[in-house]
């Protein structure tokens, strides 16, 4: 389809809603009630800075030429001469975007991934998971095999981000203390790759990175949370999902987010970080079936802002933890029917 798109500027997309009689406040996402249906509660997202736009209760997305075609009824070539009148866009105006170039990700040998597994009584992060409620060593080990995490001769976690392909993008390296947190004070964070260059053992290197524990996808819904502790806990607790880490606040990307396309994906935010990663879901929605659960804006207090679902998941005993956990019906967690809410009230 021929897209102008990403030659409008926000002054146009705001001319394009007022002559479409689209409300719009000039924040970004907001969710108004639908302009090409009708509906009696809001559902349809609309980024009224790029014409993005999302109708929650059909799945349909789209750009502001679509929009245009669905309220007035025009092709997209009608709909295209539409809007360049509406805006007085000069003749010649490309009316398609340059070709995105993709970045093109350097790999390591995957024996350094191989060699560092194991030596776990030496690594701070994953002693300290073996004393959680319902876990041990054996566990917790496990898991960290699973989630490629190694041990630095130092006693250090290393998080290996590998990619579908099974090949190694590099390594985070971060060092924990005895209660499971990071230490952020000093030299407590690198990369592999950064080391070895350091060391004159690689040269050119461009880190381009994916979702750690994304060499683990299968076909159950993906879960993503920020940090590569949390991702590796919660698989223990819920392992109706496949779960990932962004590895940072700012780690969902388009990119990244491609790698999951056409996938069903929950988002767990950290507390206080709810309308961000809400505002990402919307951004990307084109992608992939992208939900935000408000799970620890529900039940954490008000005082626990920066916690995170590994901090919420390890006040339960894993032994007690229901095996239901998610109830795909409902989309709910801690939902130990594993069937449809309604079907309560049939009599028996």
């Amino acid at each position: 389809m021929d897209m102008i798109s990403e030659e409008l500027k926000p002054s146009d997309i705001s001319s394009i809603l007022d002559s479409l009689s689209i409300p719009f406040n000039g924040k970004g996402w907001q969710t108004i009630k639908s302009p090409i249906r009708e509906e009696r509660n809001a559902s349809f997202g609309l980024n009224d800075e790029t014409g993005a736009w999302k109708d929650h209760s059909t799945g349909e997305t789209g750009d502001i030429i679509t929009l245009i075609e669905r309220i007035n009824h025009m092709d997209t070539k009608t709909a295209i001469q539409w809007l360049k009148r509406k805006i007085d866009l000069p003749e010649g105006t490309r009316t398609a975007p340059e070709p995105r170039k993709e970045p093109v990700p350097s790999y390591l040998p995957f024996y350094y991934v191989e060699r560092s597994l194991g030596n776990y009584e030496a690594n701070t992060l994953i002693k300290w998971m073996a004393t959680l409620p319902g876990w041990d060593l054996q566990r917790a080990e496990a898991t960290a095999r699973k989630y490629y995490v190694g041990t630095s001769a130092d006693g250090w976690a290393i998080f290996w981000q590998v990619d579908a392909e099974n090949k190694l993008r590099s390594g985070k390296m971060m060092v924990y203390d005895e209660t499971g947190h990071r230490v952020k004070d000093g030299y407590s964070q690198d990369w592999i790759h950064s080391k070895l260059k350091r060391s004159g053992q690689l040269q050119d290197f461009e880190l381009v990175q994916c979702f750690y524990g994304l060499h683990l996808v299968d076909d159950k819904p993906v879960a993503i949370v920020e940090s590569e502790k949390t991702a590796i806990i919660a698989s223990e607790y819920l392992p109706q999902f496949t779960w990932m880490a962004a590895g940072q606040l700012q780690g969902i990307s388009e990119y990244k987010m491609r790698s999951l396309k056409n996938r069903k994906v929950v988002l767990f935010p950290d507390i206080g970080c709810f309308d961000q990663w809400q505002e990402k879901a919307l951004e990307l929605a084109h992608i992939a079936d992208i939900q935000v659960s408000d799970l620890l804006e529900k039940n954490a207090s008000d005082e626990t802002n920066g916690y995170d679902l590994a901090d919420y998941l390890i006040t339960f005993d894993l032994r007690d933890f229901s095996p239901h956990g998610w109830n795909p019906f409902t989309g709910e967690i801690f939902d130990s029917r594993g069937y449809p809410r309604s079907w309560d009230n049939i009599a028996v």
